[in-house]
């Protein structure tokens, strides 16, 4: 693992340069891309602009030449706050290390919590990422571990999901 890939210091960093500084460079491949414009149904009803990843950089990697599932919260997108569409890439992911068996996963908090605009989808969005994470632990044997060093941390239901993990290793910042 590599961070000085990644230009700046890990708490400034995006998401998808914090997983270039961690994965083995160039063996980043994500699921769901900006390109397919998978955005919230909901934000446009209180004005709020779209992001076309909705927060959240979900894919897979080599770190030291190992195959890991990796997802990366975008703390700049509304607080790294998860909602419908970003807690389902986030359980798609999951989903597919229980089929496709990486060696590990990844998770890089970065999340202030479930968006409040997506109340009832986020907090069941949380309850759909712990239940995957456990059967990701439990039926696959998969370790999955979480990074928290950006700079909105993992507040609410972040933090809960943290609590999953298998270790966690959180920044001082």
């Amino acid at each position: 693992m590599n961070l000085q890939n990644i230009g700046c210091n890990y708490l400034e960093a995006s998401a998808r340069k914090r997983l270039e500084g961690i994965l083995d460079p160039g063996s980043f491949r994500e699921f769901c891309p900006p390109t397919e414009k998978r955005i919230s149904p909901h934000l446009h009803y209180f004005d709020i602009p779209d992001a076309f990843d909705d927060g959240v950089v979900t894919g897979e990697g080599l770190l030291d030449g190992k195959t890991v599932a990796v997802i990366a919260q975008e703390g700049r997108f509304m607080g790294g706050a998860i909602g419908e569409v970003h807690s389902s890439k986030i359980v798609g992911l999951l989903r597919r290390c229980l089929t496709k068996k990486p060696d590990a996963v990844l998770f890089l908090f970065d999340s202030g919590g479930v968006r409040l605009q997506e109340a009832n989808a986020g907090e069941l969005g949380v309850a759909e990422i712990i239940r995957a994470i456990l059967d990701v632990r439990a039926a696959a044997g998969i370790g999955v571990f979480g990074l928290v060093g950006g700079s909105c941390g993992a507040y609410g239901g972040a933090g809960i999901i943290t609590g999953c993990c298998d270790a966690l290793a959180v920044s001082e910042e």
